[in-house]
């Protein structure tokens, strides 16, 4: 038994510490100088100011945080996990529920919605900072780097635009998602190295992925990445272990959303991806469209190819070299593919290669396997490459020492001094150039001659002055269609369902009362079609450049359905 406990030992302990070069008095103990402290203190305050200063009442215009919000309300006030906002009681949601039934929360100490939108973004705001903390330990006593390198490198994970952006701009997920992935990655690594105490470390790295996997589903190639790594380093039980508590924690829910997965009549009802199983968004050629094309097994490797060109062209620039991507705080994040980021996707593939054939930890499988999903998945990459931030950046660094060495091995010289400056200079000037981004989007947020020209917050600020005017004008008893069906509900209390299909929803539309189109964008809509031109438009900002307007369909005792008549039913107005 002594030389089986052994063997796990042998096989986990850690790589060789590849800064060691940069700060020699680490491996013997020594304490960090107080300049670090300082600069750890300074990185605080940055990462306050910055994220104090971005902090904006918008919510919900991704439509899935607006969902999130929704779902922790109707937790928080004993509705069950459900669409509260569908006229008919009782649709259960294919969204896992971690994430929400963290914001019930928030609900529960402060029930008034918008009041507590601040609340709900402290929740990702105190994710990032725990994603600085675990950032700085992995880096330092997993991938060891120097205190230095590993503190720069640390806050310039926090200071990626994204992240800030998605914290306190949005109430979406995947502040808590890059978390807890991190948290499992550490502890998991840990729990490797641990010895007698690695089942422990084991059941909580389970609980960790199991919370990550239940927030979004994305987090199936961390799972199995954690068990091929166990296997690989030959540790048996704890790989059984592991998949024994995921499937404790995540399998009751795998199995109670099958059995209550909506039907196809509240399928019909409430529309939109909210209630389409991943199986079926996979195969369409835009996730969660309805409208959306059908895809084959042989359209696959064309998607997959789109995707990662999005990743290595537009999306590794926007963790890398934030301050030179355009479009940021806007839904594309990562502005437009450059040959900049083909660069810095080089240099971040071949730390990827340095640091594996050092040692493969289970960084080397949970970033390829997450980016293979990332690349099939039918949907704007950004979002999915952001929580692997941290590993990037720690990659992008390795490249950087990796260049160094080679063009040090051209010269003939050997020089440590010269390529732990080089991991220095990399590090901290990939964290510079985040605060100079997120400075400048203060800046131009703070200053009422140029908050305009932030698209984000002139988006939500026309969207809910047309919120405003539903809630004063329209009887609450007529329910709305409407793109954004939880964020319209949560700003008016009226039921709201999606505007797929108008006419073949017709009839199920007068049975539930259905009597306005809500267009909720955070892009232009385009004009009336042929069909809804018939009917009275009753909202419209004229000085929105996203043409957000209202249409009334009538009462259903006295419209004529959609698509039956050439004639126009009702003149058109405009009303503010």
């Amino acid at each position: 038994m002594a030389k089986r406990k052994a063997a796990p030992a042998v096989a986990g302990r850690a790589a060789p510490r590849a800064g060691s070069e940069i700060e020699p008095a680490k491996a013997a103990g020594a304490k960090p100088r107080p300049w670090l402290a300082v600069a750890a203190v300074a990185s605080l305050a940055v990462f306050l100011l910055i994220y104090i200063g971005r902090f904006d009442q918008v919510v919900g215009l991704f439509v899935d945080d607006a969902w999130y919000v929704l779902l922790a309300k109707a937790l928080a006030t004993g509705q069950g996990y459900t669409m509260i906002n569908s006229p008919s009681p009782g649709i259960l949601p294919l969204y896992p529920p971690a994430f929400s039934a963290l914001l019930s929360l928030v609900f529960r100490v402060a029930p008034e919605f918008p009041q507590n939108v601040w609340l709900l973004k402290s929740v990702s705001v105190a994710a990032v900072f725990g994603i600085g903390l675990l950032a700085y330990l992995y880096f330092w006593r997993d991938r060891g780097l120097s205190r230095w390198v590993a503190l720069g490198a640390a806050l310039a994970t926090v200071m990626v635009p994204g992240f800030a952006f998605l914290a306190t701009s949005s109430v979406m997920s995947e502040c808590v998602f890059a978390f807890t992935q991190l948290l499992t990655v550490v502890v998991i690594e840990r729990g490797v190295r641990a010895g007698r105490g690695a089942w422990l470390w084991t059941l909580l790295g389970g609980a960790a992925a199991s919370f990550t996997f239940l927030t979004r589903a994305a987090a199936l190639g961390l799972l199995a990445a954690v068990v091929i790594y166990l296997l690989k380093e030959r540790l048996w039980r704890q790989a059984a272990v592991f998949a024994g508590m995921v499937a404790l924690i995540a399998g009751p829910w795998m199995l109670y959303s099958r059995a209550h997965a909506p039907t196809p009549e509240q399928q019909r009802e409430q529309g939109g991806h909210i209630i389409q199983p991943y199986t079926v968004q996979f195969w369409q050629m835009r996730a969660g469209l309805h409208s959306s094309s059908r895809v084959t097994a042989r359209d696959l490797p064309d998607r997959a190819w789109r995707n990662l060109r999005e990743v290595a062209g537009r999306d590794v620039r926007g963790v890398i070299a934030p301050v030179t991507a355009e479009g940021q705080n806007t839904p594309g994040f990562g502005g437009k593919i450059s040959f900049l980021s083909y660069l810095l996707s080089l240099v971040v593939l071949l730390g990827f290669i340095a640091a594996a054939r050092r040692r493969v930890t289970l960084a080397e499988l949970v970033v390829p396997l997450s980016l293979l999903i990332v690349c099939l998945w039918p949907w704007e990459t950004f979002r999915f490459v952001l929580p692997l931030a941290p590993f990037l950046i720690f990659y992008f660094v390795m490249g950087v020492e990796a260049l160094q060495r080679w063009l040090q091995k051209l010269r003939q010289v050997d020089s440590p001094r010269a390529r732990a400056a080089g991991m220095l200079l990399a590090a901290w000037g990939v964290a510079a150039c985040g605060v100079v981004s997120n400075a400048r989007y203060i800046y131009e947020a703070s200053d009422p001659a140029r908050a305009d020209r932030v698209p984000w917050l002139r988006a939500f600020k026309d969207n809910r002055e047309m919120f405003d005017w539903v809630q004063a004008k329209l009887a609450p008893e007529w329910a709305i269609a409407s793109e954004n069906p939880p964020l319209v509900y949560l700003f008016t209390g009226h039921k709201t369902v999606s505007p797929e299909e108008p006419g073949n929803r017709w009839e199920l539309w007068d049975r539930l009362g259905v009597r306005y189109l809500v267009h909720s964008a955070v892009q232009p809509v385009p004009n009336p079609g042929l069909d809804e031109g018939r009917y009275q438009t009753v909202y419209r900002d004229p000085e929105s450049g996203l043409n957000l307007r209202i249409t009334d369909f009538g009462p259903p005792s006295a419209r004529v359905p959609w698509g039956r008549s050439a004639q126009p039913l009702m003149k058109i107005e405009n009303i503010n």
